[in-house]
């Protein structure tokens, strides 16, 4: 519940971002609309992808940094913080991604 939370922090405050960057350059009200929906529908995409990435890859990463830059080992603990990460990227992006899909509408 508590990465819920904090995930729709992270979610309002890019919300909130894109539409004061979109009001700053657009001042037809249905074209900041259109702006916003495809935004954020974007960005929750682009937070899915990135979720989804470091979820899949951070095992490989680890390795990759163990074997190259001669660091400490992958362990459980880190692929737990990994997840933790990944699913916070992904919460975020559903969350603009829901956003974004009642803003197309309208």
């Amino acid at each position: 519940m508590k990465d819920v939370a904090s995930c729709f922090v992270y979610a309002t405050v890019i919300a909130l971002a894109t539409l004061i960057g979109i009001l700053l350059f657009t001042r037809d009200m249905s074209q900041v609309f259109l702006f916003l929906a495809y935004a954020l529908l974007a960005e929750g995409g682009l937070a899915l992808a990135t979720g989804g990435i470091v979820a899949s890859f951070s095992p490989t990463f680890g390795k990759v940094r163990e074997t190259v830059f001669h660091q400490e080992a992958w362990n459980a603990k880190r692929q737990k913080e990994a997840e933790g990460i990944a699913r916070s990227w992904i919460i975020t992006g559903l969350i603009l991604f829901a956003l974004g899909l009642p803003i197309s509408a309208l």
